[in-house]
Parts: structure tokens; C-alpha cells; sequence
């Protein structure tokens, strides 16, 4: 029997069975329910519960997914996914997302996770999945909905969504936001972003539809870069200490999307969509972070009031120059009481932009051949990227070092950074070819089979510098990816899939000497899984079992330091257990948990095995909302994280390894809503109700170079919502 929605207002029968849906992929073409991977679906209706207001607020509800810390002038959306990198595995409707920044929520329609290697679907990248932003679409039906928000950390942010028909089958949309904030027990950090998303589409409802979408977003922010580690934890320091200098710290973004597609569908057998992209993404990031020294003395040039007892370098190979030694403020070993250590500031800086130019065209088509049923999609995909950036030298050797324990956020340094470092200028150009071929083999089961055909070539450019470099490199790949479904019912199944993706060394649109020569990284994964709608299909289970590979991750080659090598290896095996729906028809729930036991040989030295870094080994979030019917709403969420290692180095002592850790979590949010009347409505979102101190992400290279950034501490935030 099917649910029957129609006692639930319109917003909240969106969100009552996400495997009931289809993916909006034109190479997944059945319902999420028969789809053989693992599928998240955050909708914009569990968002605006939560008053989340950024890409990273809706991955909170995804399982298997930690946020990274950005590094070396790298800031924006950055995660891992399953314990792999995601950095460039951003999509928005199906096409490529690369640039560096802070994605709004603001025209989000859902946010869908697709776990597992995809590069059959999308290409490069993938390992441990990718993220699809879903955009808002014009609707055939007048609307206009403006919210309001105000917070206990300072914050204003207003939206606004406006839709209307202005023909038979056309209409335009368009959403607006502006929102500026500080963080909670962060004092210094700043957001400040505004976006506008004007959409039109002509032909909707009929056999030809057209569509034309724009996106612009602007921020300007007062980045954190958090407190560093100390003896492989988090430093033991109050969360409001702020190592950056705010007076000139910045990272700046200007976003321009520009997104055309057209679809025909000629009869019952045969559609075809094409899709075009325009990006354009410019940023500058500025900041200070903590960092310490590494040796036991500095260059006596630069020791004059530079810190009043610094150890002096004596002439170069002077015997015992630069031992490990207790006590040493700038590299403090085990047993240096915290209030005689010092740390450095880091400043590095950056500028540039990225352009990216794409188009993907898909063809349906729909068949039966003798007792099989075919759906067969085959397309071509083109993409164009570059990166034109320019670093500054870093300011870490001349500015006064602080205690860790009471840095000086408003300290004398000699300015923004001005000497250029780098210019580097790295292009990809990728075509790509694919077939997927999805078959009925009768009423319960599916066969999935699927080739992909890609030819990567990067370029990279330094012309800066007295010694210019220049390297070129082209793989040819092939991505195969084969599925088997099994329904035991017609609102149940179970599926065994098999994926792979390549990774190659230009894939984050950078090369260098050490790895232009190399082949990409490839990885496969095995999944087994499980998806159900219960309660009258209301109410969507799901549960699987999966293995990650990659067998030749890059690691540095241990008779060559100066190049790498493809030795590695990167192993990633897990469980995952979804739940989405309505346990009745007042409460709804959104939850999952994921088991991921991680391990990787090499990356910190040839052979040695050690943790893939940032990855937890238990997470689970749940959100449960109750409607009582008169217009009051109460929602209630936890998110829990466990111990995460932040990464590894090998020590100067031979055979040690440094495995920093970041301690688990468990946050508790809630929420109150009342609908005054038809119009208005306002709710009251509380954030970590507990004022729990807990870290959000991490970065770690080696011992002197590390942090991990503090979450917010207890926030509520005020909405008031007009629906016209």
C-alpha cells in the first residue's frame, strides 16, 4: 500500500521516502530505492529545520563524511568522504564545482552524497564519493518566501526565494542572500557573504524543456585557523585563544557560475539532454597560524628583538647545533612545561583564479530485446579547467613569536606580504566517453553495466624564478563499474556492486617535478547492500557493507626523497546504516551511523603502515522533528564523531612515528517552531546545547606544522519566515 502524503503540508511530504525518489543524474535512471550504491539525500526542507545555512551544515547529516582544515593558502569546503580526500569531488547538478570557497545553502533544492568510486559517472576522482549540489528550479506555481535570521553570535542573515509563471510552460526564479557572523568562543572570526541565483526555464511539463541558470556568491571572512597540536593533542588552551591577526587575516572569494541545458525526449524510447557550464572562480587568502620552529637555535640576523633569549646559530656545522633538546621554546619535546613554549607565526598567501568551461551530453535510450529490458545511456562529456595563481614569501621568520598560552592578536608585523613566490598556471582538458546499460532481467532482478573512457591531459607552468618549469602529461583510463539487484519486493532490495575510479596527479588542478611523471592512482570498491520503505512507505531503511582500495597511492620515493612513487597503499573497510522518513505521520526522523576501520602503508614512510589521517572510526547523527499539529514544531538532533588521528610524520628519532589525535564528540542541538498563521512562522534553533569544547577538523603535516579548529560554542539562532 502507498503512503498516502495528504496529510502533510507540501514542504514536509517532500521528505517522507528519499529511495522513493529518483536521482537527478541522467546516468542513474532508476529510483534511489533500486539504485546499487549508497545514497544521502539531504533536502532544503531538513535544512531549513535545522537552520543550516551552508554545504557544510547539510553534510553534518551524512555519515562517513569529517571536514579537513584548509592549509598553505587552501581555505573553503574541504572534506573527506569514507576516509579519502573529496577535495575535488564538488558537483552542482551533475557538472564539475572546482573553485575554493564557502558553498552557501541558500538555493539548495537537496544535497545528494553518492558513496563509493563513480569515475564511470563523473570522472576523475571519487574514491570515497562525490557531493551533488542540487539548485533550485523555476516552478510552474507563483510563490515567494523571505526569511530573517538573528543570533547570540552576532548573526544577520535574510533570503529570499521568489518564483512566478510568466507563461503556459515558462518561469523564473530567483533566490537572494546576505549573512554576516562571528563564531561563538572564536573571537576575531568573521563571516560575511552575500549570493543572488536567477534562474529561467522554458518548456516545463512538455517534450522539449530549456533552462538557463546563474549563481553568484561574494564573501569576504576573518578565517581560523585554530590552535596548532602539542605532544600529539590539541594545545591545552582556553577555546578563545586566537593565534591569527585579524587586522589583515582575510579570505575573499567571487564565485560566477553560469549553466545552460536542454532536453528533448522524441518518443517513448528515445531523450537526450545537453548540458554547458561557464565558472569563474577568484580568491585571496590571507592568514596567520601557529607554527614552531625546527631547531634549537635561529640565524643570528634576524635574533635582534626577535625573542629575548632565542638560541643564536653558531657558524654552519658548529657540533650540536641543532639537537633535539627539552626546554627548547620554538620545538618543544615531551617534558617542556606549556608556559615556557612559543610558537611562530605562519603566514602564508595566496591569490588566483580558476576557469573552468564543460558540456555533457547524455542520450536515453529505452528497449526491450527479447525478455530483457534496457535502459541504455551513452554520452560525451568535455572539460576544460585552469588555475592561475600567485604565492607570496611566507612571513613566518619575522614576526616576534608569542606564548602559546596568551598570543597577541593585535602584535606589530610589517604588513601584508608583497614578494612573490610562485606564479604557477596548471590547465586540464579532459574528454570523456561513457555507456551504462541498466537491464530488467525480470520482475526482481537488474543487471548494471558500465565503461568509461577518459583522456586527462594537464599542463603546469612556473614561469617565475631564474629556473621555469614546464610539464606536460596525458593518461588514457578506462573505468568499468558492474551492479546486480535483487527486489524481494516491489519496496525492498538488495544489491552487490562494484566500482573504480583513477586519481591522477593533476587532479586538484596542481603538478610538479616529483609527480608529473607518474600514472593516476586507481581504486576499487566492493559494496553490498540493503534498502527497504516500512510503515506503509513513509519510512526509508538502508545498510551496507563495503571495501575500499587504492593500491598505488602516491608516496615519496624512499631511494629518490625529491620524487614520488606509486607505493602506497590505502584501505578503507566499513558499515553504514541509514534511516529516513516518518515513524508516524508527525514525526520524522533523519539519521545513520558508520563504522570505517581505515589503514595505509607508506604514507609515512616506505612500508610502515599508519592511519589514513582525519578519519573517525565511529560517527552517527540523528535529527527527529514533531509536528503537533497546531503549529508547533520541536525538533531535537546529536552528532557524535569519535577520536580521529590528524595524521603522521616520522620523528627525528629513527623509527618513531607522530600520530597527533583529535578527541572525539557528541554535540546536541534542538529547535522550536511556530506557525503564527498562514503567513508567518517563527523558530528558535538551538547550537551545542551543551557548550560542548570539541574541534571540527584538523590539518598536520610534521610535529611544527599542525592545527585543529575549535567548533562554536552554544549559539541559538532567531527565524522569522514570511511564505506569500
Amino acid at each position: 500500500m502507498d503512503f498516502d502524503a495528504s496529510n502533510l503540508d507540501a514542504k514536509d511530504s517532500q521528505t517522507v521516502v528519499v529511495t522513493g525518489q529518483h536521482t537527478t543524474l541522467d546516468t542513474l535512471p532508476q529510483k534511489i530505492l533500486d539504485t546499487p550504491q549508497s545514497i544521502n539525500v539531504v533536502t532544503s526542507e531538513l535544512l531549513e529545520q535545522q537552520a543550516g545555512s551552508s554545504l557544510a551544515d547539510a553534510l553534518k547529516n551524512v555519515p562517513g563524511i569529517t571536514l579537513n582544515a584548509g592549509e598553505g593558502g587552501t581555505h573553503g569546503d574541504l572534506v573527506n568522504l569514507r576516509g579519502f580526500s573529496a577535495g575535488d569531488d564538488y558537483f552542482m547538478d551533475g557538472l564539475r564545482d572546482t573553485g575554493l570557497y564557502d558553498r552557501d545553502s541558500f538555493d539548495y533544492e537537496n544535497v545528494e552524497v553518492y558513496k563509493g568510486p563513480a569515475s564511470t559517472l563523473f570522472g576523475r576522482g571519487s574514491t570515497g564519493g562525490v557531493i551533488n549540489q542540487v539548485l533550485k528550479a523555476p516552478q510552474l506555481n507563483s510563490f515567494a518566501t523571505f526569511s530573517a535570521t538573528g543570533g547570540t553570535n552576532s548573526e544577520a542573515r535574510a533570503t529570499a526565494d521568489v518564483n512566478f509563471p510568466f507563461m503556459d510552460h515558462a518561469a523564473a526564479r530567483i533566490n537572494v542572500m546576505g549573512q554576516r557572523n562571528l563564531t561563538e568562543g572564536r573571537p576575531f572570526t568573521k563571516t560575511q557573504r552575500w549570493g543572488l541565483a536567477p534562474a529561467v526555464a522554458f518548456g516545463i511539463d512538455t517534450n522539449t524543456t530549456g533552462s538557463l541558470e546563474f549563481l553568484h556568491q561574494q564573501e569576504d571572512n576573518v578565517p581560523d585557523y585554530g590552535i596548532p597540536f602539542l605532544f600529539d593533542k590539541p594545545a591545552p588552551v582556553a577555546r578563545s585563544t586566537f593565534y591569527g591577526l585579524p587586522g589583515d587575516d582575510a579570505f575573499k572569494t567571487k564565485v560566477d557560475v553560469l549553466t545552460g541545458r536542454i532536453q528533448h525526449t522524441f518518443d517513448s524510447v528515445w531523450s537526450v539532454s545537453d548540458t554547458a557550464r561557464y565558472g569563474h572562480y577568484y580568491f585571496l587568502s590571507r592568514q596567520t597560524a601557529a607554527i614552531y620552529g625546527s631547531g634549537t637555535c635561529f640565524p643570528s640576523a634576524v635574533t635582534p628583538g626577535y625573542f629575548t633569549g632565542a638560541p643564536v646559530c653558531g657558524p654552519a656545522g658548529t657540533p650540536g647545533q641543532t639537537p633535539v633538546a627539552t626546554n627548547n621554546p620554538f620545538f618543544p619535546t615531551l617534558g617542556t612545561p606549556i608556559n615556557s613554549v612559543f610558537v611562530l607565526r605562519d603566514r602564508p598567501s595566496g591569490n588566483g583564479t580558476i576557469e573552468t568551461a564543460m558540456n555533457d551530453l547524455d542520450a536515453t535510450a529505452h528497449f526491450d530485446s527479447g525478455p530483457l529490458q534496457h535502459t541504455l545511456v551513452f554520452g560525451f562529456e568535455y572539460d576544460n579547467e585552469s588555475a592561475d595563481l600567485v604565492r607570496f614569501v611566507n612571513q613566518d621568520t619575522v614576526i616576534t613569536p608569542q606564548p602559546i598560552l596568551n598570543p597577541d592578536p593585535f602584535e606589530a608585523f610589517p604588513g601584508p606580504q608583497t614578494t612573490v613566490n610562485q606564479t604557477p598556471k596548471t590547465s586540464t582538458d579532459t574528454k570523456g566517453l561513457y555507456l551504462t546499460d541498466s537491464i530488467n532481467l525480470g520482475p526482481q532482478w537488474q543487471l548494471t553495466g558500465a565503461i568509461r573512457w577518459d583522456d586527462f591531459h594537464a599542463s603546469f607552468r612556473q614561469p617565475f624564478g631564474k629556473t621555469p618549469t614546464h610539464f606536460d602529461h596525458t593518461d588514457i583510463i578506462w573505468s568499468p563499474r558492474g551492479a546486480l539487484v535483487y527486489k524481494p519486493t516491489d519496496y525492498s532490495s538488495v544489491y552487490f556492486s562494484y566500482g573504480t575510479s583513477f586519481n591522477p596527479s593533476a587532479e586538484n588542478l596542481a603538478l610538479s617535478a616529483s609527480n608529473s611523471a607518474l600514472p593516476p592512482e586507481k581504486d576499487r570498491t566492493y559494496e553490498v547492500g540493503a534498502k527497504a520503505q516500512v510503515l506503509d512507505n513513509m519510512l526509508s531503511l538502508t545498510a551496507a557493507l563495503f571495501d575500499t582500495e587504492m593500491t598505488n597511492a602516491r608516496i615519496t620515493d624512499p631511494l629518490q626523497p625529491a620524487l614520488q612513487t606509486l607505493a602506497g597503499t590505502e584501505k578503507v573497510k566499513g558499515a553504514e546504516l541509514g534511516v529516513q522518513g516518518h515513524i508516524t505521520h508527525n514525526l520524522e526522523i533523519v539519521g545513520g551511523y558508520t563504522y570505517l576501520n581505515p589503514k595505509a602503508i607508506g604514507l609515512v614512510g616506505a612500508g610502515i603502515q599508519g592511519p589514513i589521517p582525519n578519519t573517525a572510526h565511529n560517527q552517527a547523527n540523528l535529527w527527529a522533528n514533531y509536528d503537533f499539529n497546531f503549529g508547533l514544531k520541536l525538533g531535537a538532533g546529536i552528532n557524535y564523531i569519535g577520536t580521529r588521528f590528524a595524521g603522521s610524520d616520522a620523528l627525528l628519532v629513527p623509527g618513531t612515528v607522530s600520530t597527533p589525535t583529535v578527541p572525539g564528540y557528541t554535540t546536541l542541538d534542538g529547535m522550536i517552531g511556530y506557525r503564527l498563521n498562514s503567513l508567518v512562522t517563527l523558530q528558535l534553533n538551538g547550537f551545542n546545547l551543551t557548550d560542548k569544547f570539541y574541534f571540527i577538523n584538523s590539518y598536520f603535516t610534521r610535529p611544527n606544522e599542525n592545527h585543529t579548529v575549535p567548533g562554536p560554542g552554544r549559539t541559538f539562532l532567531l527565524t522569522a519566515r514570511l511564505s506569500l
